[in-house]
This record gives structure tokens, C-alpha cells and sequence, in this order.
């Protein structure tokens, strides 16, 4: 059983598409990484695995558990959680 997985993950926003059919697994203890140019989703993607946002297709299972369209707070209950990076003009 994978620690996260994302199965067929889509979110559009009024026609914009910014996650189409997404699917990954990982497994725990795996250390992996998201690259992408800007505007490819990346947060996006983020946003739904952890609650901000609520996919309008697809699945996210943690720990075999369907956390699929989870408010944040639920999410962080159950151990899931993410930062937001810090921007300052030097």
C-alpha cells in the first residue's frame, strides 16, 4: 500500500486547466521531487492533496484512506501539511 497516492487527479479552473488525469504513488520514507515551470500546477496539485482546494476529479488516498476533498485542518490532523515560502525584496 502506498503512504500517498494520487489517482487521476484533475482541477480546472473556469475552463483552465491546471491538473489533467495526475497520478503518482509514494512510498514511506521515499524522498521525491516536483519540478515544473510556473503556471504547470505544481501548487495546484499541492492545494488538493492537502484541502485547499477540492479536486473535480480523481482521488487522494493517504495511508489507504480516501482524504479526497478533506478541509486542511482534517488533513493536518491526520499528518499532512505544507509551508508557504517567504518572499522579501532584498
Amino acid at each position: 500500500m502506498a503512504f500517498l497516492e494520487v489517482r487521476n487527479l484533475t482541477k480546472d479552473f473556469g475552463g483552465i486547466v491546471a491538473n489533467n488525469d495526475v497520478s503518482f504513488s509514494i512510498e514511506e520514507g521515499e524522498i521525491v521531487g516536483l519540478i515544473g515551470p510556473n503556471g504547470a500546477g505544481k501548487t495546484t496539485l499541492f492545494n488538493c492533496i492537502v484541502g485547499y482546494y477540492r479536486p473535480d476529479g480523481g482521488r487522494v488516498i493517504f495511508r489507504g484512506r480516501d482524504i479526497t476533498g478533506w478541509k486542511p485542518f482534517q488533513t493536518a490532523r491526520e499528518g499532512i501539511g505544507r509551508t508557504f515560502q517567504l518572499m522579501r525584496a532584498a
